[in-house]
């Protein structure tokens, strides 16, 4: 079956759409800007169409040349806290201190880097060949799925996966819900375990002869498809990538991963299709799991797993240690893992796979006693879930020292010698900081120095290096309250905290390592300073990282502008602009590789606020004109009512 010019297209825009959704991979963002704006955007998108319909595209001398560009980059995986908490027979310990001469970073993860082209393959891929391995998946599987879209022969939408966040909702609260109705309504205990695969992307042994036969063996049973390309040449493209891949790393992982096994081919992370392989490795596990352990709920979110049993007794009442005497009962009498070795468990289903004793979580719930704590932990995943940016004055009001740390406990929280510690809370800094940059979005308040103070102290040492992942959200925090000054210190102060960034993986990692992190931090101000009311001085520190290429191809974020769609026209000026001095034109381009779902609200908006021209057509027709070009098909279910339609020039 032959690609076609519109099938690539839709491959295109799925790309662009999931990379406009990530948060934290700016290297591929910047890589995907700069392939949109080039010169030689059509002449490069026809190659990718030429390979892909060649004979035996992994063959072709063009196909090989965008291999021989695959790279790596180095992101901080685990930095090592130890010194700030004493044995107990020494006393303890506790500081706020967090700056340090040398930032140890004690794991590293590697992360895919290459040409647009392979990425574009890739999603081609999971268009014509992949969907028949995410198609063998069980609901079990709550990870990584593919949007329903794909599955449809007409598909032209920019659906890709299923939404990151309503996955990860289904796979942890309907484990919670299923142990919270057999301790109310079956009466009976309830045991909750969590586990975690060590390194699973690292150890992964695939052997992509089985992906092919189980594709096939899939689709004969599925539907006959005759105009299905049975030799799979996109999954022998995707073979020679991820072998290419993990040879360019291997050097590296034997100094930072030593007991990575040769046999261990592993799977690129940042390579959209390794999450639908990964998957499909695992279903053999999911099988083993229903059919021999029958759990009330088994859930994996890609190597996470939850699982839900009635427990007959209380794993804490036996002499040996709970944890693994439950696994011991459960899962291992069953055959789904070793005797542990090392304080590891052996997947049997897959040799090479390894659960880690010491991060396996148990919970265990007495019916005949109380649940408030399940409850409890119940109601705040549901209130995390329906957050919103904004909220009362009050709580928006709190300094960054309220809410990115809190104080752990051991017994009471009124008895100081209760305190075991400190810990920062990510998650409370991220949504205090979209809370605080989005009510600068809607007022003219001036800077608060105080907030720039409290994110400066706690961006200190081994925080800065952390956190790394919110950087670009501090800088468009600056962006948007209009602080330069606060902008230049922070930007210092990060650089000056990369270089002290240390590891005992070798000379190179640490290089790879600290050039890293440099550049994440060049395209995190890129980022903010895209969306500026004036330039910061910051676009001659950052050469080749055009900011342009980013608003060009809309590429920034689209929450963070004033006015709708404005970012959809050829307006240069700052995207945070409550106004702008003349109309403007809508840019046709930008609608047709729109990243996202226009609402016909924004089209209306923008229609009605005559800030851009409408040659001559009324508002709603053409707020329908532009949706219909964006969205690919016309709005529906919507109404035009004259007398909302009156004004000078808005008449039909």
């Amino acid at each position: 079956m032959s690609i076609t010019a519109d099938q690539l297209n839709t491959a295109y825009r799925k790309l662009k759409s999931y990379v406009y959704y990530d948060k934290t991979d700016l290297k591929l963002r910047q890589r995907l800007a700069a392939f949109e704006c080039s010169n030689e955007f059509d002449e490069k998108l026809q190659a990718v169409l030429f390979v892909v319909n060649s004979l035996t595209p992994s063959s072709h001398p063009q196909f090989q040349d965008w291999l021989q560009k695959i790279t790596f980059r180095v992101v901080p995986k685990k930095i090592n806290w130890d010194g700030n908490e004493c044995e107990l027979t020494t006393g303890k310990f506790i500081t706020n201190v967090t700056s340090t001469d040398k930032i140890e970073v004690e794991k590293v993860n590697y992360f895919f880097d290459g040409p647009i082209e392979l990425h574009l393959i890739a999603v081609i891929w999971i268009m014509q060949e992949g969907l028949l391995l995410d198609k063998q998946l069980g609901n079990e599987c709550c990870g990584s799925r593919l949007n329903t879209s794909v599955f449809k022969n007409d598909d032209d939408s920019l659906g890709l996966f299923q939404k990151y966040h309503e996955q990860y909702s289904r796979w942890r609260d309907n484990g919670i819900k299923k142990a919270k109705q057999l301790l109310t309504e079956d009466k009976v205990n309830v045991a909750i375990l969590g586990l975690d695969i060590q390194e699973y992307f690292y150890r992964i042994r695939l052997d992509f002869d089985s992906i092919k036969k189980s594709i096939l063996e899939f689709k004969l049973a599925d539907e006959v498809n005759t105009s299905f390309n049975s030799a799979l040449p996109l999954t022998d493209c995707i073979r020679e990538i991820c072998l290419v891949y993990r040879q360019i790393i291997s050097p590296f992982l034997q100094n930072s991963h030593k007991d990575i096994e040769d046999i261990d081919t592993g799977l690129p992370i940042g390579f959209c299709p390794s999450v639908i392989l990964a998957n499909w490795y695992l279903k053999c596990f999911d099988d083993v799991i229903i059919q021999e352990l029958r759990p009330a709920y088994y859930g994996r979110y890609v190597d996470d797993i939850l699982i839900v049993l009635p427990a007959t007794k209380n794993p804490q009442k036996q002499d040996t240690n709970p944890v693994s005497a439950f696994i011991e009962e459960h899962l291992i009498k069953h055959g789904l893992l070793t005797n542990p070795i090392n304080q590891r468990y052996q997947l049997l289903s897959r040799p090479g796979l390894y659960l880690q004793q010491g991060k396996c979580i148990l919970q265990y719930f007495d019916r005949n006693h109380s649940i408030a704590g399940l409850e409890k932990f119940q109601k705040k995943l549901e209130q995390n879930g329906s957050d919103f940016l904004l909220m009362p004055v009050d709580e928006a009001d709190n300094s960054i020292e309220d809410v990115a740390y809190e104080i752990m406990y051991e017994g009471s929280v009124n008895k100081f010698r209760s305190v075991k510690g400190m810990a920062e809370n990510r998650y409370e800094l991220a949504k205090h900081l979209a809370r605080q940059t989005i009510l600068h979005l809607l007022t003219d308040d001036r800077p608060d120095a105080t907030i720039s103070l409290g994110l400066r102290r706690f961006f200190k040492g081994k925080n800065a290096i952390e956190f790394f992942d919110l950087w670009e959200r501090v800088f468009t925090f600056f962006a948007i309250s209009d602080d330069p000054k606060a902008a230049k210190a922070f930007d210092s102060h990060l650089t000056s905290e990369i270089k002290k960034v240390s590891t005992n993986s070798g000379v190179e990692i640490k290089t790879l390592l600290i050039d890293g992190l440099l550049a994440h931090l060049e395209l995190a101000k890129s980022m903010s300073q895209a969306l500026c009311e004036s330039d910061w001085g910051f676009v001659e520190l950052i050469p080749g990282y055009e900011i342009e290429v980013l608003r060009n191809s809309n590429l920034i974020r689209h929450h963070f502008i004033r006015k709708p769609l404005l970012n959809y026209t050829n307006y240069s000026g700052p995207i945070t602009t409550w106004k702008i001095d003349k109309p403007v034109d809508i840019d046709k381009r930008k609608l047709e590789l729109s990243p996202r779902y226009i609402n016909f609200d924004e089209c209306m908006l923008l229609a009605c606020s005559r800030d851009v021209e409408l040659k001559g057509m009324p508002p709603f027709r053409w707020a329908s004109y532009i949706y219909e070009i964006a969205n690919r098909r016309d709005p529906e279910g919507i109404e035009w009512q004259l007398e909302f339609n009156k004004g000078p020039g808005h008449d039909d």
